[in-house]
């Protein structure tokens, strides 16, 4: 389900793109931002943290195959979409490796793109959750094991 709550920045050095993106996912209902290339959408997440990021692969100044990586060690609960007009599955692999949701490829349905975008969110709220249950486990456990040591 979609939700106002979330957060997207759309990265393409494409103006027309961004725009189409951009004004797609408002109209879902999310709050966009978008970035020109890569340095740029670094720029704007250290500003404003995205729930996900559309990121064009092939940029000048800085690709979003460069970009990638740092997104996910600086926001790793960031969800990233790779987008490109060049349909290269070694290209998609290695994305996915680096640590892309997807890999979506130009022109693209903007269905497609609404779609891809709640299942990144959906997988991302479920990452987060997973991780607080295991944190509070981890808390249980260790106060558990007081009372018992306090017991015995």
């Amino acid at each position: 389900m979609i939700s106002q709550e979330h957060s997207v920045l759309v990265v393409d050095d494409e103006p027309v793109v961004r725009k189409i993106l951009r004004e797609r996912l408002c109209a879902e209902g999310y709050r966009c931002d978008e970035a020109g290339n890569g340095e740029e959408a670094i720029r704007r997440l250290a500003k404003n943290i995205a729930d996900l990021v559309f990121l064009d692969i092939r940029m000048p100044v800085k690709s979003g195959f460069d970009v990638l990586p740092e997104i996910r060690r600086e926001y790793p609960d960031t969800a990233v979409i790779m987008i490109t007009a060049v349909a290269d599955t070694d290209t998609a692999l290695q994305c996915m490796r680096k640590g892309a949701y997807d890999y979506l490829i130009k022109p693209f349905n903007l269905d497609e793109v609404l779609l891809n975008a709640e299942r990144a969110l959906e997988k991302r709220g479920l990452d987060l959750e997973n991780r607080a249950y295991q944190y509070h486990l981890e808390d249980m456990v260790a106060e558990r094991t007081q009372e018992l040591r306090a017991a015995i």
